[in-house]
């Protein structure tokens, strides 16, 4: 078998609505992890989960920013998109993942002497939709085309 073509976090394209942030993010991180409640024993494929979308950046005050954006719409939903290898259009081998998430948490202002202020978040992505035939997973698509 041929070795798999590697991604390098290097010029992605990273999307909330329609506006690209990725210059302002550093990190981009989705994870699947245990809905609330929910318990998977040995015995049982998963029964229920919850995407995060965990996000870090540099803080500015730029009203386009990132860090602004997260403050603005603290309590509302929007679409994301992550194109992890930089591609404008899906395709079957860079694929894009497009979710909603939920602007549940607020980044902090953490600042330090002499040094750019960056921020953490963990924000949580709706959940509703799951259908694997569809390439829905838990909230997160899988877009291929």
């Amino acid at each position: 078998m041929a070795a798999s073509t590697r991604i390098k976090a290097h010029n992605i394209i990273f999307k909330i609505g329609a506006s690209d942030y990725a210059c302002d993010a550093t990190m981009v991180d989705l994870q699947l992890q245990d809905a609330p409640g929910d318990v998977q024993t040995f015995c049982e494929q998963r029964v229920g989960g919850e995407w995060t979308l965990g996000l870090e950046g540099i803080v500015s005050g730029d009203a386009a920013s990132l860090y602004r954006v997260l403050w603005e719409n603290f309590g509302t939903t929007g679409t994301f998109e992550v194109a992890p290898n930089g591609n404008a259009t899906a395709t079957a081998s860079e694929p894009h993942y497009t979710g909603t998430v939920k602007f549940d948490q607020l980044p902090p202002l953490s600042l330090n002497t002499n040094e750019t202020a960056t921020f953490s978040v963990t924000l949580t992505v709706d959940n509703s939709t799951h259908d694997p035939a569809s390439d829905v997973y838990y909230g997160v698509e899988i877009v291929t085309a």
